[in-house]
């Protein structure tokens, strides 16, 4: 946030530290619920605008996987993974393929693309549900 002239506030800091630690895609209302139970009340408004920076900055990824809210993670650590969703119970699974990865540099090579990124969701229903 620095790096972009944005002010790191204290509740700023609470939400990125929140979403970083928790290794999960979280939805605002997530954050939100996880900051009330440590004590910390961060409004609704600074929250979305915070998480909104993240994204801009480039230290978070915004998903919307069509449950009517968006997701968010980190960008922190392994660069690219894929999603697979569970359509029943919101189950989200994330998982890294080589071939998928491969495949899409080939096919970005057939048509004289460059990668920049890439959206790769995947929905069914998983053990529990089917």
């Amino acid at each position: 946030l620095q790096k972009h002239q944005l002010p790191i506030t204290n509740q700023r800091e609470i939400v990125a530290r929140t979403l970083f630690a928790s290794g999960q895609l979280l939805s605002a209302d997530e954050i939100i619920e996880r900051l009330r139970d440590e004590g910390s009340h961060v409004g609704k408004a600074t929250v979305y605008r915070t998480l909104g920076l993240l994204v801009q900055v480039g230290l978070a990824s915004e998903h919307d996987f069509d449950e009517g809210f968006k997701r968010y993670e980190t960008r922190i650590g392994p660069a690219r993974h894929d999603h697979l969703i569970c359509t029943s119970c919101g189950k989200i699974v994330e998982f890294l393929d080589q071939d998928i990865e491969d495949l899409q540099k080939k096919i970005a090579k057939r048509y004289h693309f460059i990668l920049q990124r890439h959206v790769h969701q995947l929905f069914g229903l998983c053990k529990k549900c089917h």
